[in-house]
């Protein structure tokens, strides 16, 4: 996606702090694609807060680097701190999804809209592994959906919950995105920089108001979906839904410890409660 290559642009330092990032022209040259997904990549990236406006005919411009997190054990531990303050999930989770690749194995549940964020996170990772020329030993990736073919109550139309446009929109869009998701993280193994990759996706009839994201089986992040009212094109016309955004959303983190049973049990509970969809009501997802 053009978002996840900007990202990376702007991890690698190919495009700093200050700088105008490519014309909308060059940007779909370069990734082939269509003006619309580039403007919808940009503006996806402003609301990150990765790249802002410039004036009016240019480029917006890289307004902070894309940090990534030192490894562990170049942070020092500090006693007694467990509590972690929640931050943009666009950002919080591609830092701890970039940790989880320091380690030999990764692990990853995620349930979620339609894997927007998750596909993100995991775009400068991928970058990494590909630049160093290897990974982790093992990478094992998890998603469950929501089964836009069943009667979700978001997204609607306003007015017109029968309406099943808005969800054969999401629909199309989910299977896009976790068919470029799967194919990325396929290639790790197909290039032999990481042996083990196993990605599946599985969709249940429930309209996610949550998303949660569990990693290496020893971390959450979890957050709120906000129902939000907007225009969309439908059949090229515009229409008024009510939808539900993330990326712009707020994560919290929550992980094991030794010495917090609470938190130990939240993730433990969350991750049975993932695996309890998964093994029940949940149906494989084919993005064809």
């Amino acid at each position: 996606m053009v978002a996840d290559g900007l990202r990376a642009l702007i991890t690698g330092g190919e495009l700093r702090v200050g700088e105008h990032i490519p014309t909308q022209a060059q940007l779909s040259e370069r990734f082939a694609v269509p003006r619309g997904a580039v403007r919808g990549a940009v503006e996806l990236l402003e609301r990150e807060g990765l790249i802002r406006r410039a004036q009016q005919g240019t480029p917006p411009t890289v307004a902070r680097p894309a940090t990534i997190q030192a490894p562990a054990n170049n942070r020092r531990e500090v006693p007694g701190a467990r509590r972690h303050s929640p931050r943009p999930a666009g950002i919080f989770l591609g830092e701890r999804v970039a940790q989880c690749f320091r380690q030999e194995e990764v692990t990853i549940d995620a349930y979620c809209l339609n894997g927007e964020t998750l596909a993100s996170a995991l775009a400068g990772p991928l970058v990494t592994v590909q630049a160093e020329g290897s990974g982790p030993r093992r990478v094992a990736v998890r998603i469950l959906l929501p089964d836009a073919e069943a009667p979700l109550a978001l997204p609607q139309v306003i007015g017109d919950l029968q309406n099943g446009r808005p969800r054969e929109r999401l629909r199309i869009t989910s299977n896009h995105i976790y068919g470029s998701l799967r194919h990325s993280l396929r290639m790790l193994k197909v290039r032999d920089l990481v042996p083990d990759v196993t990605v599946e996706a599985r969709k249940v009839s429930i309209t996610p108001t949550q998303k949660v994201y569990i990693l290496n089986g020893r971390e959450v992040l979890a957050g709120h979906y906000q129902v939000t009212e907007r225009t969309v094109d439908l059949d090229r016309n515009p229409i008024e839904i009510y939808d539900m955004l993330g990326v712009e959303g707020m994560l919290f983190r929550h992980t094991v410890v030794d010495d917090d049973q609470v938190t130990r049990s939240y993730v433990e509970q969350t991750q049975q409660w993932f695996d309890s969809l998964w093994n029940t009501i949940a149906r494989p997802m084919d993005p064809n």
